[in-house]
């Protein structure tokens, strides 16, 4: 049986929509139109592909996995249109990028203002979120990743690294003696649920290894939360260090402990697998490496 490439676009569409309703709208066509498609795909397919209520569908398992592999297929074939249209290489079209909430106020928001400035027929979304978002399913172009990849089948490219270290409040600093790792239990750790979390964390010096149990009493999941937190003077946290730099430069937090060394990460550009690279991907990647690495 040839499958009906068509009928994937309303598969993808009411997907993504939530509804038919949404879906038909979104297609210029009738909500019996898009119903007869579903059935017809259903029925080629031998599966049930979405649930069904008064108010909204959703993918079944099946669904899931046909719409992970449907979207990939669509967005190659849509990218394939626009680099053809695209032929005289001017980036042009939408961007979609997501990035950690401090990085990207810091460091990507003041690259995406320059690069809409140099190409001004690319509309850029910018989403700033510190949970991981879903490439295919957000339909993302790009997203920054800072730490330890997860393996997900995406195109990752380190264009940096971090090391972790410790901060607080000067007032918290001069209200504990700590001169060695395992002191830092004197003081009570807020965490930002982003930062992978170790049990013993491990601190090194020169030739010295000391781990030491750190259990966080809180955790957030916004980096500015728990900065703001610290500067309360009652906490300590584990930052990787681009992401104190202002604090440290302006004596909000001090570092405890420099002479001990934490884990380092990296940070990294994530792409989806197997899509064409619009012009305006291409260009944006390309500043990026300039002024980050």
């Amino acid at each position: 049986m040839r499958p009906n490439l068509n009928r994937l676009l309303y598969f993808t569409a009411v997907v993504e929509e939530g509804t038919i309703t949404a879906a038909a709208e979104r297609l210029g066509v009738s909500k019996a139109v898009v119903s007869k498609q579903i059935q017809m795909l259903e029925t080629d397919i031998g599966q049930s592909l979405l649930l069904r209520n008064t108010r909204r569908v959703a993918p079944t398992e099946a669904g899931n996995l046909l719409y992970s592999s449907a979207r990939g297929a669509l967005t190659t074939v849509e990218n394939a249109f626009d680099q053809v249209a695209e032929r005289d290489q001017t980036p042009r079209g939408l961007l979609r990028i997501t990035a950690p909430v401090d990085f990207g106020l810091d460091f990507i928001s003041p690259l995406v203002t320059r690069f809409q400035e140099m190409y001004p027929q690319v509309q850029v979304d910018l989403l700033l979120s510190d949970e991981r978002q879903d490439l295919i399913s957000e339909r993302l172009d790009l997203s920054f990743q800072i730490g330890w990849l997860r393996e997900t089948g995406n195109v990752a490219r380190k264009i940096n690294t971090f090391r972790e270290i410790v901060v607080a409040a000067p007032a918290t600093a001069a209200d504990h003696e700590i001169s060695h790792p395992k002191d830092l239990t004197q003081i009570p750790l807020i965490l930002n649920t982003a930062v992978a979390e170790i049990a013993p964390w491990r601190f090194t010096q020169d030739h010295d290894i000391c781990d030491v149990l750190l259990n966080p009493v809180v955790k957030m999941n916004i980096t500015m939360a728990v900065l703001a937190a610290v500067q309360s003077r009652r906490y300590f946290t584990i930052l990787p260090d681009i992401l104190v730099q202002d604090q440290l430069a302006t004596g909000a937090l001090v570092q405890l402990l420099p002479e001990w060394s934490l884990r380092t990460g990296g940070i990294y550009t994530v792409t989806p697998s197997g899509q064409l690279r619009s012009n305006a991907l291409k260009a944006f990647l390309a500043l990026v490496r300039t002024e980050i690495g």
